[in-house]
Formats: structure tokens, sequence, C-alpha cells
């Protein structure tokens, strides 16, 4: 199967996550704090390419600091100082866990196939055994 550049070009757009997720910063919107926070809280990151988005958030009013959910010792007001918050972007954050999940797939994948093929031989070495011995028929 191949693949015209345009076709290709469609698919990365519509898995284009990286500008989704400068945009939800960006936006910062109430109903989606709470999932922004626990994100970079569970990946350990702050804002999409790291703590300096918040200063062009249009949803984050304190430019000068960031989120809570961003420092690296949580505690109410930590976000004020800067300096004391996390680092890397999210966006990296997020890459890293998927290369390391989906290289764990990737292997697993490789070992059931050398099963699958495994089994196949077995089952065909039981099988050429079986023709070339002579049993009775039975009926």
């Amino acid at each position: 199967m191949i693949l015209n550049p345009s076709a290709i070009a469609n698919i990365k757009g519509s898995v284009n996550y990286m500008d989704k997720i400068k945009m939800v910063i960006s936006e910062y919107s109430p109903e989606k704090r709470a999932a922004i926070d626990r994100i970079q809280e569970k990946f350990k990151c702050c804002g999409a390419d790291g703590p300096d988005d918040w200063a062009t958030s249009v949803g984050w009013e304190d430019h000068e600091a960031t989120p809570d959910s961003c420092c690296v010792e949580k505690g109410a007001g930590c976000g004020k100082e800067k300096d004391k918050a996390r680092k890397k972007g999210c966006i990296k954050a997020i890459n890293l866990f998927l290369g390391k999940r989906l290289m764990a797939v990737g292997v697993i994948c490789i070992l059931l196939a050398i099963a699958e093929c495994f089994g196949v031989f077995i089952g065909a070495c039981f099988s050429c055994n079986i023709k070339r011995k002579d049993y009775d028929n039975m009926s």
C-alpha cells in the first residue's frame, strides 16, 4: 500500500496533539483546569514547552507565575515563584511516556509473533510425524 503525500499530510495533521496541548494551555479554561493540573502533576511537567507558556496564556491571570501544579514541591501559592516550577514541558514528558510504553508494546508483539511461529512449527512437526507412522484405521 502506497500513500500519496497529501494522505500522509492528512494523517500527520489529524494526530498533531502538540498544537492541541499548546492551545489548551493557552486557553486554560475553567472547565479544563483540573485536567491540566492533573496532567502537570502526573507527568511532572509545566506548560506545553515549559513554564514560560504561562506568561502568554490567555486564561491564566498572573503572567509572572505558574499554576501550583507546576511546583516541584507542592504548596499553596508555590507557583508565584517561577524558579521553583518544573522546567520540562508536558509535550516532552508525554512523548517520553508514550515512547517507553510503545517500546514495551512492540517487544511484547514481537515475542508473541515468535511464540506463534514456534507453535506452527511444532504443529507441522507433529503432523508430519503422524503421517509417517503406520496407524491402523479403526473404522
